[in-house]
């Protein structure tokens, strides 16, 4: 909550080599992303939150072997993100180690969706800090990339109000971790896929206010989730929502209906073969009856 409006500095020979935490949020900084970030080599903690950052996001974030907390959210961010934030070793490995003594000073982060939101939650270490991916209410664009799936020591995983689209990949069931996933109003198509009901930790998610279809897994942690995780996807079918009754109504209907107009159609011809036949019988029937009367007369 400094350095209003102004610009971070974009001097490519800035050095912080030994940096591992770095904090500039909600300050309304404007640019972008400046690359002599890349040579914090020893980064684990980086929050750029709630400025007016523009541009895409560095791949190089995703070079960084000790970054496991990342907070780009609420800028101005375009483009696709990159796959290089699925290769965050310490997101992936648990021999990545960040053990070391407390600071002589907190760190304060304010309260996020993860849980205490509004709040003011204080820490001593770096490494209490959850493995957190935050890139929600910027600009991105394109597909959710399959290899998100790798990170299974990933705690947090908030995309919400971007302008993703595709697919929700099956393989984000390899977070296994995972206690918040939130997908919320993009672009995203197709089904929820059944494999994400294997994460057994997560707590909190939704696909609100997308393009998805189809029926909501049921089983496991799904079993938890109220309508406000799937609401806005006129698609889905599933056991908080009408329409899914329609749906079911409807299959059920169109073959009724096409037997209905079939028998419209194949009525008036029974009736008709059938009033044909009497008619048949009785000539048959009948006028022979009347000639041997002749005859004998």
């Amino acid at each position: 909550m400094n350095f209003y409006n102004e610009q971070l500095p974009a001097d490519a020979n800035l050095q912080f080599k030994a940096l591992k935490a770095l904090v500039i949020a909600n300050c309304r900084l404007t640019g972008s992303i400046p690359p002599w970030l890349n040579g914090l080599t020893r980064l684990q903690l980086l929050d750029l939150s709630l400025n007016h950052l523009r541009g895409s996001i560095p791949a190089f974030f995703g070079d960084f072997k000790f970054l496991f907390y990342l907070d780009l959210s609420n800028n101005s961010l375009s483009g696709e993100i990159p796959k290089n934030l699925t290769r965050l070793e310490s997101l992936i490995s648990r021999d990545i180690s960040l053990e070391e003594p407390p600071t002589d000073f907190p760190f304060f982060k304010r309260g996020n969706m993860y849980k205490n939101r509004g709040m003011t939650l204080q820490y001593k270490q770096i490494m209490r800090f959850p493995p957190f991916l935050d890139l929600s209410s910027n600009l991105l664009t394109g597909p959710i990339s399959p290899e998100f799936g790798n990170l299974k020591r990933l705690l947090v995983l908030d995309l919400k109000h971007n302008n993703l689209s595709g697919s929700i990949p099956g393989s984000l069931s390899g977070m296994r971790s995972i206690e918040m996933l939130d997908l919320s109003f993009n672009r995203l198509t197709g089904i929820i896929p059944a494999s994400l009901v294997s994460l057994n930790f997560l707590s909190k998610f939704s696909v609100a206010y997308n393009n998805l279809t189809g029926i909501i897994p049921s089983g496991g942690q799904f079993s938890t989730f109220t309508n406000s995780s799937f609401e806005g996807n006129s698609g889905l079918c599933g056991e908080f929502f009408v329409n899914c009754h329609k749906i079911h109504q409807g299959a059920l209907q169109t073959p009724a209906s096409e037997n209905n107009e079939a028998s419209d159609i194949i009525m008036p011809v029974l009736t008709g073969f059938g009033t044909g036949f009497l008619l048949t019988v009785i000539l048959l029937l009948i006028v022979p009856a009347i000639r041997d009367k002749n005859k004998t007369d």
